[in-house]
């Protein structure tokens, strides 16, 4: 009889143990900030449907994952404002609406909390603007029927599948362009990630986004393309460009990528691959071993009426590559060209030459330093610079850098 009320004992206090788990998993949860949380919890983290108020009046209502927003939800803020759409990664992410206090309405992508991407704007019923924002800034019109067009085929209305999907990374690599490990200023790079669908259901909406440590900032990454439905056993190759600006800093970086379904099957792979990064000085072209050969008399003299060609070279100083780079010889008042005056030098590299040759005659009302300079432009307008000749009327003119 004892051994049965033991058993009793032990079967009851299963059974409450049981009871209090379930209501630790949806109860009312208060922070030393001053925010309350009402909904579901998972591991101790805020997972599933809840309401999250904080003390200044913002408040929540909709899908939670891992103790972040996630999914579908309602966010009201104190100034009466609202938006009404899908959130990841703790933002306004996706497709969303944004209803401001005066009434007006946007309808459209937003991307990491502001609108970015194709949207429209009714207010009191009538539609005021469509096209494109970027960054929060309306920069594009286009028609509204285009517009409506485009966010339904990117935003589809997804079916979920009885069995669930599961998605894994089976490789990575990454390629940069100029054949070596190290991503230099201005190169670019192109991160390769595998995906397979491991699970039995329909993996859907799939976006990829890139966490970066060790981070200082100067890289652009290009934006990856939803990926709209991967169906069980099925592979696909993801490709993201990324290009290094003149603000990166030499660094290694680790890259993470986070991998959302619509329906919440998410991934997280973190340091799926590093990236080398080395900032270069930036091109630096100077003229050097400009030689004149007058063919009169060759006493090394510019004389009037003297027809002169003069050699000259256009080195790279600085360590990036000076791209597309082109020079123009420009002459003033009482100098003549009488051969080619315009070249184009190609790229050119850290400590590289390119040679240059020209001809002009100078008349004797020409000023005696020559009105003789030169214009040199690269692919970036920033590195444009017009330069004097130094070249000067019946004077030897050997110089050498």
């Amino acid at each position: 009889m004892i051994k049965n009320f033991i058993k009793n004992c032990a079967a009851l206090l299963i059974i409450v143990n049981l009871f209090y788990a379930q209501q630790l998993s949806k109860k009312m949860g208060s922070h030393v900030n001053g925010e309350r949380y009402k909904g579901s919890y998972k591991n101790g983290l805020k997972d599933g449907f809840g309401e999250w108020i904080h003390p200044d009046g913002d408040n929540y209502r909709g899908k939670f994952k891992a103790g972040i927003k996630r999914g579908k939800g309602v966010y009201t803020f104190e100034n009466g404002d609202k938006y009404k759409g899908y959130f990841k990664r703790d933002k306004k992410h996706g497709l969303g609406s944004y209803i401001y206090s005066n009434g007006e309405i946007f309808i459209g992508e937003f991307k990491n909390n502001i609108r970015d991407g194709k949207g429209y704007v009714v207010f009191r019923g009538d539609t005021t603007k469509s096209g494109v924002w970027l960054a929060d800034k309306f920069i594009k019109k286009e028609r509204l029927k285009n517009v409506k067009r485009r966010l339904e085929a990117t935003y589809p209305k997804y079916k979920k599948t009885k069995k669930k999907p599961e998605l894994a990374i089976l490789s990575s690599k990454l390629l940069i362009n100029n054949g070596s490990d190290t991503l230099e200023t201005n190169d670019i790079a192109e991160l390769i990630i595998e995906l397979k669908n491991t699970g039995e259901g329909n993996a859907q909406g799939i976006e990829i986004f890139l966490e970066l440590s060790n981070y200082s900032g100067g890289l652009d990454i290009s934006e990856t393309k939803i990926i709209r439905k991967l169906i069980p056993e099925a592979q696909k190759k993801i490709k993201t460009e990324i290009s290094a600006t003149d603000m990166m800093i030499s660094e290694k970086i680790s890259i993470s990528a986070y991998i959302t379904e619509h329906y919440g099957n998410d991934l997280y792979a973190p340091q799926i691959i590093s990236l080398n990064t080395k900032s270069l000085t930036s091109p630096d072209l100077v003229l050097s071993d400009i030689n004149i050969n007058d063919q009169n008399n060759k006493n090394g003299l510019i004389e009037p009426a003297e027809v002169i060609k003069a050699t000259m070279y256009v080195k790279n100083n600085g360590q990036q590559v000076a791209k597309d780079v082109s020079l123009e010889v420009l002459f003033g008042d009482f100098v003549f060209n009488t051969g080619k005056s315009s070249f184009n030098l190609g790229n050119i590299k850290k400590d590289q030459k390119k040679k240059v040759q020209f001809s002009f005659f100078a008349m004797s009302e020409a000023e005696k330093e020559l009105p003789i300079s030169f214009e040199i432009k690269e692919s970036r307008s920033k590195f444009d610079q017009i330069v004097p000749s130094g070249l000067d009327l019946n004077r030897n003119n050997k110089v050498q850098n």
